[in-house]
C-alpha cells in the first residue's frame, strides 16, 4: 500500500481594528507538500485539484482550485469548520474529504497545520506517479492522521488521540461541537451585519430635526386638517400634562414640558396627510 503525505492548514494574520465591515483576521486555508523543501506543488502530477467547502455566510462557499497553489484566502471575523476535499490524480482513486477547524486567535499571527497520509488502495500505481509520492512525501518520523480510500473523515487536528479511529460517540462529539461552533459564527455575523445595517442607515438618513414647543404649538393652532387634528389630540390626550375642558372640550397643554421623542411624534403627526374617502 502507498501513501500520500500532504499538509492541511491555515495561516491568519489579525487586521487593523475598526474596518466598516468588522472584519479582524485575514487567513489562507491550504493544502501543501509534506516536504518542507517545497513551499507548493509544482504542477498537478499528484493533486489533480482541491475543493474547499467553507462556511455558507461567505460568497461562494465552495471553491475548486485546479492548479497549484492549491489555497483560498478571506477575510472575516470568527472561526468555523470547513472541509478539504483533496482529488489525488489517480483515475480509481476517491476524492479524500478532510474536515478542518479554521481557528482564528487573537495574536498578529499564526500559522496551524498537520501532516496528513492518504492511503492508496490502487494496485497498480504507475511508477511516475511513485515518484510524485516520494518527491513530495516527508520523513517517516513525524506522526500524521490517515484518510484511508473509504473516503473516511477525519480532522487534522485529531492526530493527538491515542486511536485513530474515531468511536460513534466520538463522531457525534465532533458534530456537536463544528454546529456549536458554526452556531456562534452566524450570531456573530448576524450582529455585525446588523450593526453595519444600522450605521448604513445612519448615513442615508439623517437624524429628523426637533422643532420647538413653541413651533409646534403654533403649527397646532394653525391646523385645519380635520384629520391631522383627530391624530394630534388622541396622541395629546396621552401626555400627562394634557387636560380637556368638559364644557369647551378644548384641549389644554404645554409642550415645554415633553420630551424629545414626544415632540418627534408631533411633528410627525403634522405631516400626515388627510386620509381620501
Amino acid at each position: 500500500m502507498h501513501i500520500v503525505e500532504v499538509i492541511v492548514g491555515h495561516s491568519s494574520t489579525r487586521l487593523p481594528p475598526g474596518r466598516p465591515d468588522g472584519h479582524t483576521h485575514k487567513w489562507t486555508l491550504f493544502v501543501k507538500p509534506a516536504n518542507r523543501e517545497y513551499e507548493d506543488f509544482l504542477d498537478t502530477k499528484l493533486i489533480q485539484k482541491v475543493k474547499f467547502k467553507i462556511h455558507e455566510t461567505f460568497e461562494q462557499p465552495e471553491r475548486l482550485v485546479k492548479k497549484p497553489p492549491f489555497k483560498i484566502t478571506e477575510s472575516g471575523f470568527a472561526s468555523f469548520g470547513a472541509v478539504v476535499t483533496i482529488y489525488l490524480n489517480l483515475p480509481n482513486e476517491k476524492p479524500r474529504s478532510i474536515p478542518y477547524e479554521l481557528t482564528l486567535f487573537t495574536g498578529d499571527h499564526d500559522v496551524q497545520n498537520e501532516v496528513q497520509k492518504l492511503a492508496i488502495r490502487s494496485e497498480d500505481v504507475p511508477q511516475a506517479y511513485l515518484e510524485q509520492i516520494r518527491r513530495y512525501s516527508k520523513s517517516k518520523k513525524r506522526k500524521a492522521s490517515m484518510i484511508s480510500s473509504s473516503n473516511d473523515e477525519k480532522s487534522p487536528q485529531d492526530n493527538h488521540r491515542k486511536s485513530q479511529k474515531m468511536t460513534p460517540s466520538e463522531d457525534e462529539k465532533m458534530e456537536k461541537k463544528v454546529k456549536k461552533r458554526d452556531m456562534e459564527f452566524d450570531e456573530q455575523y448576524e450582529k455585525k451585519k446588523d450593526k453595519k445595517e444600522k450605521k448604513e442607515k445612519e448615513v442615508k438618513e439623517p437624524k429628523e430635526k426637533v422643532k420647538t414647543p413653541d413651533e409646534l404649538t403654533k403649527k397646532l393652532n394653525e391646523c385645519e386638517d380635520p384629520y391631522v387634528i383627530y391624530k394630534a389630540s388622541e396622541f395629546l390626550l396621552s401626555l400627562p400634562t394634557t387636560t380637556l375642558s368638559s364644557t369647551t372640550f378644548n384641549l389644554s397643554y404645554d409642550l415645554t414640558k415633553c420630551d424629545t421623542e414626544a415632540l418627534l411624534e408631533i411633528g410627525r403627526i403634522l405631516k400626515l396627510k388627510k386620509t381620501k374617502k
